[in-house]
């Protein structure tokens, strides 16, 4: 019977191997049970996009969610409504997914994982019937589904019994995988909330 040898993990795989374990540690840890906390972020974004350097985006955007396991994982969605300079065009949003953190305290690491769902359109369209671009029927929308990945911080800077104050920062990259705009949106962030612990 042949036997293979087993090969040391890469980089990549020790990078894994140390945040499971971390994950594990903090998981186990002895700490205050709860069922689960809600939260509410605020945050302003910008960044650029692969269709030029002159297609500057600056987004507004609004989260709330549920974090579950001591606050390690977290469901949410989201609103962003924004501007980006070529086309002159209007960006809306609306996202769903999860943000994983690293429960460490008063700074945690986060990252978040999920889809979303676009309309661009040109302002000059958006004028001609307002009504339909509010919904999201109107002419000249362009509907894109893409998936939307950011890392970054949260610092809980004031805190009451049940509540924490947030403050957070962050770098996102948007993938759309179509032909209709832009490939990739990347940029950063900073943004203000609270968590409420139920």
């Amino acid at each position: 019977m042949r036997l293979e040898s087993k090969r040391f993990p890469g980089p990549f795989g020790l990078f894994g191997v140390a945040f499971a374990a971390l994950l594990a540690v903090f998981t186990l840890a002895p700490r205050e049970a709860r069922a689960a906390d809600y939260y509410l972020e605020g945050s302003v974004l910008g960044g650029g996009t692969t269709w030029s350097p002159h297609d500057g985006n600056v987004q507004g955007a609004l989260r709330t969610g549920f974090a579950f396991v001591k606050n390690i994982v977290g469901v949410e969605v989201q609103g962003r409504l924004g501007y980006a300079g070529v086309d002159q065009r209007i960006l809306e949003a609306l996202g769903v997914g999860t943000k994983l953190s690293l429960p460490i305290e008063p700074v945690t690491p986060h990252l978040r994982l999920g889809m979303i769902h676009m309309h661009e359109e040109p302002v000059s369209a958006a004028k001609k019937d307002v009504a339909g671009a509010i919904v999201g029927v109107g002419d000249g929308i362009r509907h894109r589904f893409g998936i939307e990945n950011a890392i970054g911080l949260d610092w809980a800077f004031a805190k009451t019994k049940r509540m924490a104050f947030i403050a957070s920062v962050e770098g996102y990259l948007d993938v759309f995988p179509d032909d209709k705009g832009p490939l990739l949106y990347a940029g950063g962030g900073v943004g203000l909330g609270f968590r409420y612990h139920l």
